[in-house]
């Protein structure tokens, strides 16, 4: 976010980019690394589009922001989003907003999934 010559807020979004393709199950641990993780150097927020549609029977997705923390070398977990059925029905793609707090980069971990078969696909946009 940055502010115009008003001093009224504007948004200036990144570029739109793959985050994770063809998740077909939750993710058992964390990632090592930011190496899979989204770029939020200079933004305030990322904003995760998570595609479900080619799940087949899926009743509930949760998931849970991890943020880098170059200095202790790892993620730190932010809150879980849990998605009942009800969330899901009749509306396959869905966006989760995370605020960065200034972290160099951002995970979106599938932390539980309850699917017959489970395909997520998940893009994300700085902002």
């Amino acid at each position: 976010m940055i502010a115009d010559r008003f001093q009224r807020a504007c948004f200036k979004p990144g570029v739109a980019v793959v985050h994770r393709l063809a998740v077909a199950a939750p993710d058992t641990a964390d990632p090592a690394g930011p190496g899979a993780a989204v770029s939020s150097l200079g933004y305030q927020r990322v904003r995760f589009d998570v595609d479900t549609s080619l799940s087949e029977g899926l009743t509930g997705l949760t998931l849970q922001p991890l943020l880098w923390n170059a200095t202790a070398g790892r993620f730190f977990a932010g809150p879980k989003v849990a998605l009942t059925s009800s969330d899901l029905d009749g509306c396959p793609a869905i966006y989760l907003d995370v605020e960065t707090r200034g972290a160099e980069a951002v995970f979106l971990k599938v932390a539980a999934a309850t699917a017959t078969a489970l395909a997520v696909d998940i893009y994300a946009t700085p902002w």
